[in-house]
Formats: C-alpha cells, sequence, structure tokens
C-alpha cells in the first residue's frame, strides 16, 4: 500500500511538472512573440547592419561613440575620448584595438574573452528566432520596475552568457538588460535601462539608455543615440586588423 501511494505521489508530481513546463514554455514563446511584434517584427530577418552615433556622459566627460555591425559578422567601435580615439573591432573569432590611452597607438590583438564578449554584441536582432541562434530561455516571473509591470526573461547564449530581459507587460519593449560575462577570469555584471524607444524603417530601437557595469562600481554612463541608419552599405575591411 505504502509502495502504491508514493507511486501515485510521483507520477502525480511528474504530471504537475511537465504540466507546469508546457504552461512556461508556451508562456515565454508567447511573451517573445509579442516583444518581437513590438520591436517590427519581420522586419527584424531584414536587419543586415546598422551604424550608431551616439554621446555618452561619462564622469562628467562628453564621449562621442560610433558603433558600426554587420549581423553575426563584425562590430566595430570609435569613442573619443580627450583627443584621443579608441578603436574597438571584432571579425569572426578574431579582434583588435588601438588604444591610444593605453599607451597603444598601433593595432593590437583582443584577448579571447574580450572578443566573444565583443562577438556578442554582432546579434542586432535579440531575441528574434531565438531558437535557430541556440539561445535558450526561460520566464522566471513578473516584477515592478520602476512602476512598470515586467516579465523577467532570461537568455543564455551559446557563449555561456547570461542576459536577464526586463520586457514591459504594456509595450512589450525590454527596459532593462542585466548581462553577466567573465572578463580577463572575472565575473562581470553589467545593467542596462533602455527608454525613448523610437522607430526607424520599421524596427524600433531605444535612443536613451543608463548603463553600469560591476568593473567600474557607482559610476553610470548615460547614452544617448543622436542618429542611427539601417542596412547601410558596410566595407568588411573596416573589421580587419591594419597592418
Amino acid at each position: 500500500m505504502q509502495h502504491s501511494k508514493n507511486l501515485f505521489k510521483l507520477l502525480a508530481f511528474l504530471i504537475i511538472t511537465c504540466i507546469a513546463n508546457a504552461v512556461s514554455a508556451q508562456t515565454v514563446d508567447d511573451i517573445i512573440a509579442k516583444h518581437v511584434k513590438a520591436m517590427g517584427g519581420e522586419k527584424l530577418g531584414k536587419l543586415q547592419s546598422m551604424k550608431i552615433s551616439a554621446e555618452m556622459d561619462i564622469m562628467n566627460m562628453k564621449v562621442p561613440i560610433t558603433t558600426i555591425i554587420v549581423q553575426n559578422k563584425g562590430f566595430r567601435s570609435e569613442s573619443t575620448v580627450q583627443g584621443m580615439t579608441v578603436v574597438q573591432a571584432v571579425s569572426g573569432t578574431t579582434g583588435w584595438t588601438i588604444n591610444p590611452m593605453a599607451g597603444n597607438t598601433k593595432p593590437t590583438a583582443l584577448p579571447e574573452d574580450a572578443v566573444k564578449s565583443l562577438a556578442n554584441e554582432t546579434d542586432l536582432t535579440g531575441l528574434y528566432n531565438y531558437k535557430e541562434k541556440g539561445y535558450k530561455v526561460t520566464l522566471d516571473g513578473e516584477e515592478d520596475l520602476a512602476g512598470a509591470k515586467v516579465y523577467k526573461v532570461t537568455m543564455v547564449l551559446p557563449s555561456g552568457v547570461r542576459r536577464i530581459n526586463y520586457i514591459s507587460k504594456d509595450t512589450f519593449y525590454i527596459l532593462k538588460i542585466v548581462a553577466q560575462t567573465s572578463m580577463n577570469g572575472q565575473e562581470i555584471m553589467s545593467e542596462n535601462v533602455q527608454s525613448d524607444f523610437r522607430a526607424v524603417d520599421g524596427i524600433y530601437y531605444p535612443f536613451a539608455s543608463e548603463v553600469s557595469t560591476s568593473a567600474m562600481p557607482g559610476t553610470k554612463m548615460a547614452l544617448k543615440i543622436t542618429a542611427l541608419e539601417v542596412n547601410p552599405k558596410i566595407d568588411p575591411k573596416i573589421f580587419e586588423m591594419p597592418q
């Protein structure tokens, strides 16, 4: 009799677990589908490149930044600080930098973990077609974010980077991203609060964000996009290390 009771409890547990998992999977897919639709829907599938001009306010300095990305292929950013231009670029599995602020006026190779981190930024479409990209997602509840009701959707990339997306229950925009990655053998946490969503060629982007990272405790960086080009023609040579 006791054996039968235990078996019944086990079966009941398995059924409840399976149902819960099925409901969770259906719910998170529904949330992601609404998010993708809010961001531009199938137009995201035609997004191949982007050029972003922005200004970052950090430690009372205005730092202009230009970022060029080709979907899943290349990333390049240029920022000017105190008259010195810092370049970071990635092409596939290799990357390089020019950083005169660190005394490096010639191109030098980026360490492997930095390349992996920047390579993650070459995906312009986020949760769009996440299954085909090999991303794993889970719905981890709901929260209140500065008065906004949000879904907490965690995404794990094939590289191991973990991102928690706080998706508005009202607009289905991502209002905050908390990312965990490894850099120089240390775990780095970053937080990106996004706002001022605007449409460019039918796709919506956050034109304002506030970024903080455990690598720079107590420092917040405010970023405002001044210009954004969708699908500009990009010479792939800009991602290659100069000789």
